[in-house]
């Protein structure tokens, strides 16, 4: 219904949808904030992007728009909870919601339990084919544990955290504009209501990350090769996730030496890039190689010294057609005049990064534009 009702005020996606070039999926995302003044930036990314990097961008602007109401954080307080219960084969269910701060704080609590409840697999253990536990099944024994130590130590009271930067939870805070804030969260940022930063910052230990305009924040020469817990947080910033062409992933990256620490290269930012575990191996052990660019800008060949594109293409190959016969609905669309083919809805994303930042500060940007023109639209809230 919300995808049928709003055909009249926002015709260019009405169009393109109409045409084929873009998927009900990426309608039915655009439609929750669309408004006729972001209207074509929308379908811009949906062209050029996946319905996927749909969804995240308008998850994200509309947590980003929340956050512009003073009662947000607030909300978010009063919405915390957590109910239990034992269902029909006698499994107890747990659901619950934590204002961000807390969630973050919980998560990294559950991932130091984790972490030491189940170390490194050796080739012993992996020769003796031990059974391993999935990971949710280590969350359920480190969330056992955490109730077991509290248990343990309930008679000594409730002791006040002591700070550990294994534990830490980043609040990232932009120097000159306090309006910007967010939660570090592996390679992502979860906003944060400005409100609810100052109170953590009442009693919280400080790391200063000084950027240029290049990125250029951090060296610390030849001293060691280990790359210090500063360093991979400014790196993380920088990279959000594995940079080799066509890459998305985010979580399990290792950072390299682009010019090897052995080979006379510093720990520094500039020389230091995150790759996820296959492509790291890859140029350690296939033959790939990284070449530098200016500050930040990296260049990636093959063993057989080819210079890789900055993204994998094509996405797609090319597709024959299932059958030969004309179909009622293609002949639907000859008389609408309708070209559609194997193509059309193709989506021209060639496996560069997104800018979400950059795409929904555009969006709060038109939104504010709307505004001043004296237009509210349903579900988007008044200034």
């Amino acid at each position: 219904m919300r995808v049928a009702k709003s055909s009249s005020t926002l015709p260019a996606i009405d169009e393109a949808f109409r045409c084929g070039t873009i998927s009900y999926s990426k309608v039915r995302a655009m439609t929750r904030s669309a408004t006729p003044e972001n209207e074509q930036m929308l379908l811009q990314v949906a062209l050029h992007g996946t319905a996927q990097h749909i969804e995240q961008l308008v998850r994200k602007y509309r947590r980003a728009e929340s956050l512009t109401e003073n009662r947000c954080a607030e909300s978010q307080y009063d919405a915390r909870e957590l109910t239990c219960y034992f269902d029909d084969d006698g499994m107890l269910v747990l659901r619950g919601r934590m204002a961000p701060e807390d969630g973050a704080v919980f998560m990294k609590a559950v991932e130091a339990m984790v972490a030491a409840q189940n170390p490194p697999v050796t080739q012993d253990d992996a020769a003796a084919n031990f059974p391993g536990k999935t990971f949710p099944q280590k969350r359920v024994d480190a969330l056992l544990a955490l109730a077991e130590q509290a248990m343990s130590t309930m008679e000594e009271g409730l002791q006040s955290l002591s700070s550990a930067d294994k534990y830490q939870v980043v609040v990232h805070i932009e120097r000159n504009n306090e309006q910007h804030c967010s939660i570090e969260s592996g390679a992502h940022h979860l906003p944060l209501s400005p409100a609810t930063a100052k109170r953590l910052c009442c009693d919280a230990s400080l790391v200063p990350v000084l950027e240029d305009a290049n990125g250029n924040v951090l060296n610390i020469g030849r001293k060691t090769r280990a790359i210090p817990p500063s360093i991979r947080r400014a790196l993380q910033l920088r990279d959000h996730g594995c940079r080799f062409p066509g890459c998305c992933e985010s979580r399990y990256v290792d950072a390299h030496h682009v010019q090897h620490w052995c080979d006379g290269g510093e720990t520094r930012l500039d020389n230091l890039v995150l790759l996820c575990r296959h492509h790291h191996r890859l140029l350690h052990q296939e033959g790939y190689e990284i070449v530098k660019h200016g500050a930040q800008q990296f260049e990636f060949f093959t063993p057989a010294g080819g210079a890789m594109p900055t993204a994998l293409t094509p996405q797609f190959a090319a597709a024959e057609d299932a059958a030969s016969e004309t179909l009622a609905i293609e002949r639907e669309h000859d008389g609408l005049g309708l070209e559609i083919d194997s193509h059309t809805a193709v989506t021209r994303w060639e496996g560069e990064k997104m800018d979400y930042d950059l795409a929904v500060g555009a969006m709060l940007r038109a939104r504010m534009l709307g505004f001043s023109a004296g237009r509210w639209y349903p579900g988007v809230p008044s200034p």
